[in-house]
Formats: C-alpha cells, structure tokens, sequence
C-alpha cells in the first residue's frame, strides 16, 4: 500500500486502533513538554491499542515516564539553533530562526507522511513554532479520508496584541477557521477568554471547548515521606521552582541571599534550578547554596508536586504548570512572572492575584527582601484558599481526542 491509497483501514469498529500523531514545540521550559505527555498519557489509558508518535525538539523528554504505545521523533533543538546557522532558510517561514526551522520542518513532514496519522494533535501554535508544521498540516488536510485535527490551547498564550499579532503574521486564523476540528482550551472561561482577546472568529469560536485547567500527575511520595527524606522535622518547609530553569537564576538567588539574612527563621528549603539553567548562573546558585545547612539543591525532581504539596509554602515563576499544580494542592504560590518577554506569566499571576489564589513579586522589584516579605506572609497566612480550580483538563481532552479518534 502507498502513501496515496487509504491507509486508514476498518472503521467499522470503535476497538480498530488508530495512529495519533501529538506535536509539541519546545521552547526555553518544559511546560509544553509536560502538558502535552500528561495528555498523551490520558489518551493511552483511554485506547492502549492505539499508536501514539510525539514530535518534539525538547532535550528532555527521556527524563519522563512515557505511555508504553508512545514513541517520539526528536526535532532538532532550538537551544542548539547555533548548529544548523550554515543551513540556508527556506522561503516562506517567519522569524529569525529559518535555518533551523527548514530542517526541522522537513523532519516533520518526512515522519508525517511515513506515520500518516489518523488524529493530529497540535499544542499552542496554530501552524507549528513559526510555523514549521505548516506542510505537513497542508499535506494532512488533502488526505483522504482526512485525518481529524485538534489544537491544544493554553489558557493564555501571550498578551492579546501580541497573540493576534503572531497569528496574524503567521497566518493562522486559517487553521483555526478551516482545519481544527476541536480547539480545546485548558482553563477556564471566566479567567481569561482566548475568544474575545484573540479576535477568534465564530466559526472558531463554535468548535472550541474549555476544559478545565490540568491537574497535575499524582505525585509517587506522600506528604509525610516527602518531609521524613528531607529531615524537615517541625520546621517550615519552602518549594523553590523555575521550571525549566533558563531564566529563573534571579528568582533562586534572590530566595538563597534572603535566607542566608534568615538561618533562625525556622524554614527548610527545597530548590530545583532546572536543568536548562545557564552555567554561570548554576555555579553561583550552588555556590550560595553550599553556605546555607538548611538548603537541599537538585538540577531536576521528576515528582516535585511531592514536595509542592508538603510544602508549607511555594514559589514559582508563572508557568502554567507552576502556578496550577500549587493552586491544585491548595497553596498560594507566590510567583515571580517571567519579564522581558511575552507577557502570559504577567496576566496569569494577575488573574489569579485578583481571585486571591497567588501572591505576585513583580520582577522589576525582585530582590531579597521583596521576594522574603511575600513568603514570610504567606507563612502568616492561615486562610484556606477562595475558590478551588476546576482541574478535569486531562481527562475532558483525553476523552474528546477519543471521540475525535473513532470519529474519522
């Protein structure tokens, strides 16, 4: 059988196994990453029969437990571009990253049409990161039958100006209005509303669903086990995150020179750097740390909600992931949101000050005793939080791919 003949089979039963094809840019964290395997690995509770393939660049994706029917396609990287700068760029792609871009864009559609997938699965960019899927989507969309599309959109993307802008430039309100068959929001409608502050269309409009937001994996060790390993004692336990740690340097080192003033505070802490934080900076966060007995440093913890729900208080950059897995195990983070730049962390740590579930530490006032007198606060705090988030993102998405899969 060739690629031009159908080569989707039976699908007469519901049991008939399909291949899904998941994409998930990657970007300086390990957010997408994470999202898109936490969906993933709902979907495969929901059909193990099925084939699942993830397209990625990230670096990291070995370091998580995968579905036993998922495989992944390793994109070149984009920390790596440096590599692939003697490339020359293709015509038609955007951004300052083309070289890059061609190569991972023919990958892409090399695997998309050996694969040839039944359901396609998108997170956050429309037509790919600058949009590299765009062939493939292209060649997709002429199959036939024609695979069913679904896009995986985070509760804010950018700053509207700034999300409008990038569709618009990178055309695509197109995909939006004419391909996706599902555009699946996780968040809630009453935050933040991508429909209005996007400009999406009402044909868009009509096929997108809010989801919830995504509760985080269950963690492997108990609150208990978590503050037994650590030797926590009666102290105060602190979780100190920046995701995936390439910008978050400012936030660990202010937190270590506000608890070297403080040793006879009574708190223990517990920092993850990430394992895409610069060099230097990692040298002179481990430096401070070396000096302080109440300090446990690690590059990466894979069951890091553990410690998140242990702990007595959290702080985190704005990354979806960050502030939603706190939220979820009933802390009130207080976040640093990640400036210069696009400002989605900004406008997710405002919306969710305004409900009274954050604390915010603007990042041009960052320094020890900002960043120390919002946590000292947050350890006065005995009020349970306002409101609780609804958390059925997973399984609302996972159950609708499912539904999209035996559909086509």
């Amino acid at each position: 059988m060739t690629l031009t003949d159908s080569a989707y089979g039976n699908h007469d039963s519901v049991d008939t196994p399909r291949r899904v094809l998941f994409y998930s840019h990657d970007g300086t964290g390990l957010g997408h990453l994470r999202i898109t395997l936490g969906v993933a690995a709902a979907y495969a509770a929901l059909r193990p029969q099925d084939s699942l393939l993830l397209l990625t660049g990230s670096l990291h994706t070995s370091a998580f437990t995968l579905p036993e029917n998922l495989d992944y396609v390793k994109l070149p990287a984009m920390p790596k571009r440096e590599m692939y700068a003697s490339l020359p760029p293709t015509k038609g792609f955007t951004g300052s990253h083309n070289s890059t871009i061609r190569i991972r864009s023919a990958i892409a559609l090399a695997t998309v049409q050996a694969f040839d997938p039944h359901v396609v699965v998108v997170d956050h960019a429309p037509g790919g990161l600058f949009r590299e899927l765009a062939p493939s989507l292209d060649w997709l969309a002429g199959r036939s039958p024609r695979p069913g599309f679904a896009l995986l959109m985070r509760d804010i993307t950018f700053s509207p100006d700034q999300t409008r802008d990038i569709w618009q430039n990178e055309k695509a309100y197109p995909y939006l209005d004419n391909l996706y068959d599902k555009i699946l929001v996780y968040g809630e409608q009453e935050i933040f509303d991508p429909i209005e502050s996007y400009a999406m269309s009402s044909a868009a409009a009509s096929r997108t669903r809010f989801c919830g937001f995504l509760a985080p994996q269950p963690p492997c060790r108990s609150e208990e086990q978590v503050r037994s390993e650590l030797r926590v004692g009666n102290r105060k336990l602190i979780a100190v995150s920046s995701g995936g740690g390439a910008d978050g340097g400012p936030v660990l080192r202010a937190f270590l020179s506000g608890l070297s003033a403080r040793e006879d505070s009574g708190v223990f802490a517990y920092l993850v750097e990430g394992p895409l934080l610069p060099a230097d900076e990692r040298l002179a966060i481990q430096s401070l740390a070396a000096r302080l007995p109440n300090v446990t440093l690690v590059p990466f913890d894979a069951d890091y909600a553990a410690v998140v729900r242990a702990a007595d208080a959290v702080v985190s950059m704005g990354g979806y992931n960050s502030v939603v897995e706190a939220i979820s195990y009933g802390k009130r983070p207080v976040i640093v949101p990640r400036l210069p730049g696009a400002l989605e962390q900004k406008l997710r740590a405002s919306g969710f000050a305004s409900l009274g579930l954050a604390q915010i530490v603007a990042p041009e006032t960052l320094g020890p005793d900002t960043l120390w007198d919002a946590i000292e606060a947050e350890l006065l705090n005995a009020d349970p939080l306002p409101r609780s988030l609804n958390l059925d993102g997973v399984n609302a998405i996972a159950s609708t791919l499912a539904q999209l899969a035996v559909s086509v």
